[in-house]
């Protein structure tokens, strides 16, 4: 896969701490490992909204 390059405004103070939560030794991993973790989170949730009920017209029925 081909990367691009990009420029961007970005807090210092969360650039400086980013790298030790996520693992990360250059700012181009820690970055890359944030979107990771964004793209596999919003999977997640579809999935969890998908089966969970939630968002169903009948999610919350006091009929049993």
């Amino acid at each position: 896969m081909a990367f691009i390059q990009v420029s961007a405004r970005l807090n210092p103070v969360q650039l400086r701490r980013a790298p030790k939560a996520l693992g990360a030794k250059t700012t181009s991993e820690t970055l890359q490992r944030a979107l990771d973790l964004v793209t596999e989170k919003a999977a997640h949730d579809r999935v969890l909204q998908r089966y969970s009920g939630v968002g169903k017209p009948d999610a919350f029925s006091e009929d049993y």
